[in-house]
């Protein structure tokens, strides 16, 4: 009883994730008849993530602000997030210049990989609608947080309903995730089924490279940064606890889906719920270290095609640069995974069209980067719960000053 109410979920969520594979690679196409019930899942979720984020932000900020340690998290979290991309970017670098299989790549095979079809037009999706809303909305969420807790004695009971309805909505997000082994499945085996040929073609050595860095990274760097801050017994915690989000990530490629597990999974591991609720919805935004990646083999990939003089180990900086910044359009603005496809191809001088090229890229690596952006903001919690208990390397605490 007591295995099965620990890894229950987990297991289940692993079976429908495994079953949806091979119906998408046995049904091929056909697998579209299911991918309503994906939708509906997921659009279920996604307007929850709306009051979720919404509560918890307003409540993780009045909290933060009476503890006295507001620009302490703040510093401290933007610096773990900065970090971290880097360290990503960096390794990535380094294995694509050993590795490079890019060089001997035929151009042609690309250009023809080509589609009609753009990136803009039509009706937006629920999904586009919050993941344009969800960086304002943790914004406006903040500071009316700070607002209720300079109220003082006056904001307490707004202070105790943003708290409760904070857990309501988490409770109602529970609920709903009692779908999530079907519902991903039938989701899943449509994404298989969909994908499942474009991999075999041009874009398979670029794919290759990416998962091989993601591994890396998803294993080895992610346990190195929790062993720093926990030792061996906080690692085995962090992966008992990350499973679950971590095949949301796989079968969604939503960042933003795997909200609440992430939430969850970090608090599991140790982390105070002050920590969690206020640095995972923020990374969720602004901290992906998977885009990160991600930007450093469409450099690579990009200049060692089309380019005429092939990337050197004096292209580092730069590189790595435009990188850190792609991965921060992509996850700050609404669209920005096109937004990110052009701003490279603008800051190298090639032509927008390009951009068609690096997207498809994109759509094939968007599992493991989303994976990697998962497991990256729960890593990015734990770092920052430990710099900044009492005596952590954090900056000095000045607090939230009650004077307006």
């Amino acid at each position: 009883m007591g295995f099965w109410k620990n890894y229950g979920f987990t297991l289940a969520l692993l079976a429908g994730v495994a079953v949806g594979a091979v119906c998408g690679m046995v049904w091929g196409e056909g697998t579209a008849v299911v991918r309503p019930v994906g939708d509906l899942f997921l659009d279920v979720v996604f307007v929850l993530i709306v009051p979720l984020v919404a509560f918890s932000m307003s409540s993780a900020a009045v909290k933060v602000c009476r503890s006295g340690m507001a620009w302490r998290l703040l510093g401290t979290t933007l610096g773990v997030f900065l970090l971290m991309s880097v360290v990503a970017a960096l390794l990535t670098y380094v294995l694509v210049m050993v590795w490079n299989p890019f060089q001997a790549a035929d151009p042609e095979t690309f250009l023809a990989g080509l589609g009609p079809e753009g990136g803009g037009g039509g009706r937006p999706s629920l999904k586009a609608a919050v993941a344009a809303s969800l960086l304002p909305l943790i914004g406006a969420s903040v500071v009316a947080g700070i607002l209720v807790a300079l109220l003082g004695e006056r904001g307490r009971r707004v202070a105790d309903f943003l708290d409760r309805a904070s857990a309501l909505t988490v409770r109602v997000m529970q609920f709903v995730m009692y779908a999530a082994p079907v519902c991903l499945g039938c989701y899943f085996a449509w994404t298989v089924g969909s994908l499942g040929s474009t991999i075999l073609g041009g874009y398979a050595d670029a794919v290759l490279v990416y998962v091989v860095a993601g591994l890396v990274v998803f294993f080895l760097v992610n346990s190195g940064w929790v062993a720093l801050c926990g030792g061996r017994s906080r690692v085995g915690r962090y992966w008992r606890g990350i499973v679950p989000p971590s095949l949301m990530a796989v079968a969604t490629s939503s960042s933003a889906v795997c909200l609440p597990l992430n939430m969850a999974a970090a608090t599991g591991m140790g982390v105070r719920p002050l920590i969690s609720d206020s640095v995972i919805p923020l990374g969720t935004n602004i901290h992906k270290d998977g885009s990160t990646m991600v930007g450093v083999v469409k450099v690579v990939f990009l200049l060692s095609v089309f380019g005429a003089v092939a990337p050197s180990w004096g292209d580092l900086f730069q590189v790595v640069g435009v990188a850190l910044l792609v991965g921060t359009v992509m996850g700050a603005v609404p669209t920005g995974g096109m937004t990110g496809e052009l701003l490279v191809c603008t800051l190298f001088g090639y032509a927008p069209e390009m951009a068609a090229i690096l997207m498809v890229f994109s759509t094939l690596i968007d599992i493991p980067a989303t994976l990697l952006n998962v497991a990256g903001n729960v890593v990015a919690a734990v770092v920052v719960d430990r710099w900044t208990l009492p005596g952590g390397p954090g900056v000095r605490s000045t607090g939230c000053s009650a004077r307006l």
